[in-house]
């Protein structure tokens, strides 16, 4: 038997994250509009933190079936994360997945009765020469990379990225959060889109879309898109990625920004490429 959640249970989860995705990179909308104007459209899903059931991922078989179909048990997530860390319970254990509902329900809090933080505020400012984080970025471990600002136009920031000579240009009007921890810490930049390195101009370009999971946002295609395109790749298992990363190969991403995805059964399958191979 499934201990799953009741409705009651499911709106409570979203209403406490102001109907956002969890997940502390992503964050997006998960209700809207429909055009019938007496519907709405929902891509949340109240997911388990410990699963329904035996068998399932991160399933707790001392908890009581009041307590595994509770609030307490649940987390609201996009689809896209929802899939994603059922599908890799061991990178997403139970203490990332409370971590991740913590924040986003502090993250409501802070934000109820409150207007934007920075609206494209021409005003908004930092001082030049300053280290700066940036989130989103795609892929996730540049999240670690330090930029530094070397040009405030009025509208935008100029960063330089601080392992090459790359510069990238950020539209005030992008820029969600400044969070300025002191002069020891670097100046965190939260986006209302994401800043993403693609593959075939070799550049970081900006895209309106936050992320949907660590590698940004995928697109179904056939198994031969590669080959059409001349990509020099392989298709690997998503639960994959992360040990051929550490080797050297790299997410490939199409000149929309999305990764290639082949859409799987049990386990989806991205493009990846060696370094400086593929574009």
């Amino acid at each position: 038997m499934s201990d799953d959640f009741n409705e009651s249970v499911k709106r409570v989860l979203a209403a406490r994250v102001a109907n956002r995705c969890s997940c502390p990179d992503c964050r997006a909308l998960t209700s809207g509009p429909q055009d019938d104007p007496g519907k709405a459209v929902n891509l949340g899903v109240a997911a388990h933190i410990t699963a329904a059931s035996p068998g399932g991922p991160r399933y707790d078989p001392d908890l009581l079936p009041e307590e595994r179909s509770g609030p307490g048990n649940g987390i609201w997530l996009c689809q896209n994360h929802a899939k994603l860390v059922d599908n890799d319970p061991t990178h997403f254990p139970v203490q990332v997945l409370l971590k991740w509902k913590s924040d986003a329900e502090a993250d409501a809090r802070d934000r109820v009765g409150k207007t934007g933080i920075n609206t494209g505020n021409p005003n908004i400012a930092i001082d030049l020469g300053a280290r700066v984080r940036v989130r989103a970025v795609v892929p996730r471990s540049n999240e670690q990379v330090d930029f530094s600002l070397v040009q405030d136009t009025g509208t935008s920031f100029v960063f330089r990225k601080s392992d090459s000579d790359r510069t990238v240009e950020i539209p005030k009007s992008f820029v969600e959060k400044i969070h300025n921890f002191g002069t020891t810490q670097p100046v965190l930049v939260e986006l209302g889109g994401r800043l993403q390195w693609v593959s075939a101009r070799k550049q970081f370009e900006i895209f309106p879309d936050k992320p949907a999971d660590a590698y940004g946002i995928g697109k179904d295609v056939d198994f031969g898109y590669a080959g059409r395109l001349g990509i020099n790749g392989k298709f690997a298992r998503q639960t994959r990625l992360p040990f051929l990363l550490i080797q050297g190969w790299n997410v490939y991403y199409d000149l929309d920004g999305t990764y290639l995805r082949l859409p799987g059964s049990d386990c989806d399958q991205i493009l990846v490429v060696q370094l400086g191979a593929g574009a």
